[in-house]
């Protein structure tokens, strides 16, 4: 709901002010230039594109490094790297261990047990499991370079070290991680932008020596704050 609200109060008002002004530009994204960028953004859904783990929820929080590698009159190419020092994974669990299966009501399924006198009903929860890490490969490519909103689309990759196996036990606490998504850049000011965007977020251990390997995929939703230089 927050991220809607910002999208109304950013968006809806750049039709009327560009509007009067045919000639809006920046030359931030020049050549050599770098942009230095704060951000977060939330996963509430984890779709089963890639990763077949249900029902997580992903907060991250970093900060980030651009810099322009080539330009041409309408696009900007990017090499970006970002460090991730918080990232909260939120999973369901059963009898106190992560489960890869959405268990859709479970609160009426232990009521239902409880009622029947039934004995070792299980205990359905959800537990939220702490990481950091890093994303030292990725590129974005900003077109329209010279307007103030600008599209923007990129890729990443790196990996996240988790407090505990993630997203189940015998999995690994080491996850490799890479994303694609796109988005709106708007500069509110010569050296000032903000970015909305969206990213297809993937988590997995590659199969690296463990027998598990469910992976978990998110639909995550992000705002940044840039300084440009």
């Amino acid at each position: 709901m927050t991220l809607r609200i910002l999208l109304v109060f950013l968006l809806v008002p750049l039709p009327f002010s560009f509007a009067q002004d045919k000639s809006a530009y920046t030359d931030a994204f020049h050549a050599g230039a770098n942009e230095y960028q704060i951000w977060s953004g939330y996963s509430p859904t984890s779709p089963t594109w890639i990763g077949k783990s249900e029902a997580r929820h992903l907060f991250m929080a970093g900060a980030g490094w651009r810099r322009v590698l080539w330009t041409s009159d309408r696009v900007a190419w990017k090499y970006t790297l970002d460090i991730v020092p918080v990232a909260l994974v939120s999973q369901p669990t059963l009898n106190g261990m992560e489960t890869v299966q959405d268990f859709r009501d479970p609160g009426a399924f232990t009521a239902a047990c409880q009622a029947a006198g039934l004995t070792n009903c299980p205990i359905f929860g959800r537990r939220t499991t702490y990481g950091v890490g890093f994303a030292p490969i990725g590129f974005e490519f900003n077109f329209r370079r010279r307007r103030r909103v600008q599209p923007v689309a990129g890729i990443n990759a790196g990996l996240l070290r988790f407090s505990r196996e993630v997203p189940i036990a015998n999995s690994a606490a080491i996850n490799f991680t890479f994303s694609w998504g796109a988005g709106l850049q708007v500069f509110t000011s010569e050296s000032r932008s903000i970015t909305i965007g969206y990213r297809f977020h993937h988590i997995s251990n590659a199969n690296s020596g463990t027998p598990f390997n469910p992976g978990i995929d998110s639909n995550f939703m992000y705002v940044g704050y840039s300084f440009h230089k």
